[in-house]
């Protein structure tokens, strides 16, 4: 498995609008306590599926890349999207070495 891909399904199987996640009201404390849900299971996905792939991410890779998708998420965005956005910015910021 490419390690760009890795990080790719980083929320695969997620189901936040089943989980009462999505949609978000205007409550401010909503919408900390549900990206603390989306950073937990992002943080949870994006470690799994480097560790599937035998390697370590950059140091603050996946901080990034969760931030990211809470942050498109909560404005609005899929999960699908914002995945792929995340993703792409995330392999820029810290780009991997080949092999």
């Amino acid at each position: 498995m490419r390690i760009e891909r890795a990080i790719a399904p980083i929320a695969l199987g997620i189901g936040f609008s089943a989980a009462g996640i999505l949609p978000l009201q205007a409550d401010p404390i909503a919408k900390d306590k549900s990206n603390a849900v989306i950073q937990s299971f992002c943080m949870a996905a994006f470690k799994s599926e480097f560790a599937r792939a035998g390697k370590t991410p950059p140091q603050g890779m996946g901080a990034f890349t969760c931030d990211c998708l809470g942050q498109r998420m909560l404005s609005g965005e899929d999960l699908s999207t914002a995945r792929e956005t995340c993703t792409m910015e995330a392999n820029r910021r810290f780009p991997l070495p080949k092999g």
